[in-house]
């Protein structure tokens, strides 16, 4: 997985098909196990801090979509 810099800033941006956020880092898997790997390791560069409200307060967001595609292999 290859890692941008986590201090970064990142555009949000708005077309037809909604919101989304510029230059996001992609990637293909091919198993749940794969996906969750992805997850976890994006999971691990976001910044925690204690707040006044909450002591475990995030002080990241983060964006994680998921776009499946199938298709049919012919015999």
């Amino acid at each position: 997985m290859n890692k941008k810099n986590a201090t970064a800033k990142l555009e949000l941006k708005d077309k037809d098909t909604g919101v989304y956020v510029k230059d996001l880092s992609t990637y293909v898997v091919k198993t749940p196990q794969d996906m969750l790997k992805v997850f976890e390791e994006g999971n691990l560069m976001r910044h925690v801090g204690a707040t006044n409200m909450n002591e475990h307060s995030s002080r990241s967001h983060s964006v994680f979509t998921i776009t499946v595609e199938s298709s049919e292999i012919d015999d």
